[in-house]
């Protein structure tokens, strides 16, 4: 990486962390590096404090909300967006299509299931999903997850500007450092933590 997209991608993962840790219902912030790994500039790990085996509707808000951090993050610091965000935006709409179309957990298209998806039995792979609705339902499916998203990213902003000292002194440690463990991390933003965390 060159000193800029270090800078970009530490502010990237800083946003990814600092708004997973402002958040009720993300996994904790396990370790941020900004060492790059294939086509990846940086990462953010998450690990959960118990094993899980529910999801819920909050959960799945909250992680969209997270894996547009990074997006949002360059957005207020650069004034500009990058390639960086791309496997973060395709996380995002996943997590919107599948809370809309497989979870039932909608409050416009209601308790239901939409697409039928095909596998391969004996591989456990899944090949792709065919179209059981009208075009008006898929007209609805896009709505809500445009809805969805742009909800959670009006968050993600929120969170950012709200705790951009943090942002900005979180990026720096991973600029001189390129990796942050979970002790460190919590100690940079627990303070103030409890006025910002959303309910």
């Amino acid at each position: 990486l060159t000193p800029k997209e270090k800078e970009i991608v530490a502010y990237h993962e800083a946003g990814h962390a600092l708004v997973g840790a402002s958040l009720k219902h993300t996994d904790p912030v396990h370790k941020i590096s900004i060492v790059a790994r294939g086509q990846a500039g940086g990462h953010t790990w998450k690990l959960p404090s118990e094993d899980r085996h529910l999801f819920s509707r909050s959960y799945f808000l909250d992680e969209i909300a997270m894996s547009l951090g990074g997006y949002a993050a360059e957005k207020q610091v650069f004034g500009d967006i990058t390639t960086g965000p791309h496997s973060d935006l395709e996380r995002a709409s996943d997590l919107a299509r599948d809370l809309v179309t497989r979870f039932g957990m909608s409050d416009v298209l209601g308790p239901a299931v939409f697409g039928e998806r095909r596998e391969l039995v004996f591989l456990g792979k899944e090949i792709g999903s065919e179209r059981n609705y009208s075009e008006d339902t898929a007209r609805l499916i896009d709505q809500e997850m445009k809805h969805l998203i742009t909800e959670a990213f009006t968050r993600t902003k929120e969170i950012l500007t709200k705790r951009h000292n943090k942002l900005e002194e979180i990026a720096k440690v991973l600029i001189e450092k390129e990796t942050i463990e979970r002790e460190e991390f919590e100690a940079l933003v627990n303070t103030e933590q409890a006025q910002f965390a959303e309910a």
